[in-house]
């Protein structure tokens, strides 16, 4: 009978969930330049970050390590893809936004879309460049997790031949201990982040909580079949990286929107001083989109603020001592005999 997953050897169930996640960007990569897969690039990056994360959570634990230089190639990689998919993300807002809103509005985003597309394909042919290196770091992360998992196996082999008793200190631990122990440690860093989380004058504090959010449903991953607990926690969770995804969203696109109206008044008013030299009696008029813009702006802020106070009610101190309890009785369920 097999063991349970909490009394598994941490290598082990590590080498496994590293696979997973290897298989899964895998298959995304090629679909990264198929102009008809739009989540292609998405599902790359995601299995990219479950990767990275999984490997730093655990890379102090005894009993399982990755060479470092394989993390920073799996951190450089990952970076490459930002500014990709940064603009598809953009393009998607633009798209929902002139579905609900005005001529003006439309006109603005016509002017900035054309831009940002053009930018966006840029984007992707420099990808090719940047991730042709994936094959490579595949190969030698399932070798690297391989290696690990077998080194373990060995250890504990030789420590059975050992007296009862002996050399408990350096006992490879289990994978429930082990994952019991930074679940604690995320778990309290998060829940502080969460408290701290007041309105946007510190856009840092609203960010952390994403960030860390995030890293807590990677380690959870592998827990979802074990137990009501875990799946609740996990749609807990998700409820949390849901909110906090489309403040922070908001947040990068008020700068990158200002930056676009610039541009646009920009481009416009250099024109216009070029065409004034040809005309005899020049007219000042207002650039043509920034009506659009500036109601644009407003519609953003809106929404903006929407999110912002979806944020706060899910930081409300009973939430917040109910998620704690519920990150406990994870932690306790994962250090559990099973």
């Amino acid at each position: 009978m097999a063991k349970a997953l909490g009394q598994r050897r941490l290598g082990a169930v590590l080498e496994a969930v590293i696979l997973e996640m290897l298989d899964e960007a895998r298959q995304a990569y090629p679909r990264i330049q198929d102009p008809e897969d739009s989540e292609g690039l998405h599902d790359f990056r995601v299995a990219l970050r479950r990767l990275r994360s999984t490997i730093k959570e655990f890379g102090d634990q005894q009993g399982f390590a990755i060479d470092k230089a394989l993390l920073r190639q799996l951190t450089a990689l990952a970076r490459a893809t930002n500014d990709a998919r940064d603009g598809e993300v953009m393009l998607a807002w633009l798209d929902s936004v002139a579905e609900s809103t005005g001529a003006p509005e439309r006109g603005a985003i016509g002017w900035w879309r054309e831009r940002l597309a053009a930018q966006v394909e840029q984007e992707y042919a420099s990808i090719d460049a940047s991730v042709a290196g994936f094959p490579l770091l595949d190969t030698r992360l399932r070798e690297a997790a391989g290696k690990a998992a077998r080194k373990d196996k060995g250890k504990d082999s030789k420590k059975k031949d050992k007296k009862k008793g002996s050399n408990k200190a350096g006992k490879e631990p289990r994978f429930g201990d082990a994952s019991a122990q930074v679940l604690a440690r995320l778990g309290e860093c998060w829940l502080e982040e969460l408290a701290a989380v007041k309105g946007r004058e510190e856009e840092e504090t609203l960010h952390r909580p994403r960030i860390t959010g995030k890293r807590l449903r990677y380690l959870l991953r592998p827990w979802r079949e074990q137990g009501e607990v875990f799946a609740e926690l996990e749609e807990e969770l998700k409820t949390f990286q849901d909110a906090f995804g489309d403040l922070h969203d908001d947040l990068v696109r008020g700068d990158v929107l200002t930056t676009a109206a610039l541009l646009h008044t920009e481009e416009e008013t250099l024109d216009r001083l070029e065409a004034a030299l040809e005309q005899a009696s020049p007219r000042a008029t207002a650039p043509r989109h920034l009506r659009g813009f500036m109601l644009l702006h407003a519609y953003h802020e809106a929404q903006t603020e929407q999110n912002l106070k979806r944020v706060q009610a899910l930081c409300r101190k009973p939430r917040l001592e109910r998620l704690e309890a519920r990150l406990n009785e994870a932690v306790a369920r994962m250090k559990a005999p099973q």
